[in-house]
């Protein structure tokens, strides 16, 4: 379903106004929907043995490489951890069978994250899931936000 474009709320910064009772209304049921969300996500990835730590982990690994593998390095920037949290859950994503690691032929002191046929076949199962959840809670995202007053 597509959705109708609608103007970004500007920061109260910007605007020198508190939010209005609606702004408040709208980041309340975001929130909301928000954390039932992120709900849903780590009941899903427990279901199938998985963190969401690993779910995202194995999405930034899938969608952030293109054609090239990804870092743990660059793993560890986009998921916001520290690099030796990252090497550690790498070490894990390993261990469940779910990456390998790869020497990088131009840096051989660097790992590059490779998903196994297994990783690829979890990933797949969670993505479906979130989006079929998604598609089905069209309506907890979409007024997000407000015109400006």
């Amino acid at each position: 379903m597509a959705r109708s474009s609608t103007p970004v709320v500007k920061p109260v910064a910007a605007r020198d106004a508190a939010p209005s009772a609606e702004e408040f209304a709208v980041l309340a049921r975001f929130r909301a929907a928000l954390r039932e969300f992120l709900a849903f996500s780590e009941q899903s990835a427990a279901e199938i043995g998985m963190t969401m730590q690993w779910y995202h982990a194995l999405l930034v690994v899938k969608t952030s490489g293109g054609d090239a593998p990804v870092s743990v390095g660059r793993l560890a920037e986009l998921l916001r951890i520290k690099d030796h949290s990252a090497a550690e859950l790498v070490s894990r994503l390993v261990e469940a069978k779910l990456l390998r690691r790869k020497t990088d032929a131009q840096d051989r002191r660097r790992s590059l994250l490779v998903m196994t046929p297994l990783g690829e076949r979890r990933l797949a199962q969670l993505a479906a899931a979130h989006l079929t959840r998604l598609r089905e809670n069209e309506d907890a995202f979409p007024d997000i936000f407000l015109p400006e007053p």
